[in-house]
């Protein structure tokens, strides 16, 4: 197997993906609903396994969390002081001053689990306190959206758009993937999202050439604006589609189309919603998005809706190994879970995917497809060290 390459220009693609343990303590859990229980463990090894498949395609594979530990000590430091909180404003700016004598190995969890310091009169000191000080008790509030690097940012084809979620609380997580992504790139985010609009990362899916972005309820339709001259900058064809069907479990684009070399697997009851093509150089034209594919010279494979909850189990197209750097696998390859496998792999295969099984169960379970829980960035050079200092 290939070994893992250092930071500089990445030979391959580099793509996010992260070891859920690691944004998710496993005691968090522990209180997540349904059967099956959801097991972090064997979510792990799922990430495991897909980091190894992706080194043995040529990808280069990346943690946010390991990205985070190489970023600037002033970056990082910054990071952890934003994030920890607690009911005394003394003890706060104590806690804050005293993270400036940290390691940078003890910050990143600072960072990833944001932990926030609980006071409560009563028998006084907790375990080891003095008798008439308050008990201390101390919640976690982890970075568990940070295992789907997916969510937060939109890769453009050599620019990217850092999103703005809907659910105002996930801000936290986008400050975080913001950082990490100048530090793969080494510059800022070409295009950030203001108030009151929102754009998540799912709703953009890319391959070669096309690129179709979905608005509806997580992404608004004035975000285009923002990422038009990006997107026709790098992509032919760009297939914007008006998504108004809402449906528990696929609340992105990811969840229900998936784009290929010459294919596009779709969601069957969202063929004819309504969508509009656009290239450099002529004006959109409006029509549906089973008719703007096919103009666009996409076969298109129609899912069933039980095909769609497989489809959200995954298929990841790796990017186009002509503008990769070359992948060690004959034209084009992709990643499909074994979820899905069955149905996926024959279609693809009458394409000339190469195909390569992985297990996502457990990512499943939390509606993550192998789509959401990676994400390209597409122009990384390595982790930068020298960056301005923050402002104080």
């Amino acid at each position: 197997m290939n070994a893992e390459r250092r930071p500089g220009r990445a030979a391959g693609p580099t793509i996010l993906i992260q070891n859920p343990t690691i944004v998710q303590p496993v005691e968090t859990s522990v209180f997540h609903p349904g059967r099956p229980a959801y097991d972090p463990v064997r979510a792990a090894a799922e990430s495991a396994a897909v980091r190894a498949a992706l080194l043995q395609l040529g990808a280069v594979p990346r943690s946010p969390s390991e990205i985070l530990t190489a970023l600037p000590r002033e970056v990082l430091l910054e990071l952890a002081v934003r994030a920890v909180s607690a009911d005394d404003d003394a003890r706060l700016l104590a806690a804050r001053e005293a993270l400036r004598d940290w390691s940078v190995p003890a910050l990143a969890p600072v960072v990833l689990h944001q932990p926030r310091l609980l006071l409560e009169p009563g028998a006084g000191g907790g375990v080891i306190g003095l008798d008439d000080a308050p008990d201390e008790s101390y919640a976690l509030r982890p970075l568990t959206g940070l295992m789907f690097p997916r969510d937060h940012y939109a890769d453009l084809g050599g620019a990217v758009a850092v999103g703005r979620l809907r659910r105002r609380e996930r801000a936290r997580e986008t400050i975080v993937m913001a950082a990490i992504l100048r530090g793969l790139r080494g510059r800022s985010a070409e295009v950030r999202v203001p108030e009151p609009l929102y754009l998540a990362g799912g709703d953009l899916v890319a391959c070669g050439g096309v690129a179709v972005l979905a608005t509806g309820a997580r992404t608004s339709p004035a975000a285009w604006g923002l990422l038009r001259p990006h997107l026709l900058a790098a992509f032919g064809h760009v297939v914007r589609v008006r998504d108004e069907l809402r449906r528990p479990g696929e609340p992105h684009l990811d969840h229900w189309l998936g784009l290929g070399p010459g294919i596009a697997l779709v969601a069957a009851d969202r063929l004819h919603a309504p969508a509009a093509v656009e290239s450099e150089g002529a004006g959109a034209r409006e029509t549906t998005l089973v008719d703007a594919l096919r103009s666009v010279e996409l076969a298109v494979c129609p899912l069933a809706p039980e095909m769609v909850a497989a489809f959200a189990a995954g298929v990841f197209f790796l990017p186009d190994p002509r503008s990769a750097g070359g992948l060690d696998a004959d034209g084009p390859a992709a990643l499909v879970s074994t979820a899905s496998a069955p149905w996926t792999e024959p279609v693809l295969a009458r394409f000339g995917v190469h195909t390569v099984a992985v297990p996502f169960d457990e990512h499943h379970k939390r509606l993550g497809s192998l789509h959401r829980a990676l994400n390209t960035v597409s122009d990384a050079v390595g982790v930068i060290d020298a960056w301005p200092a923050p402002a104080s």
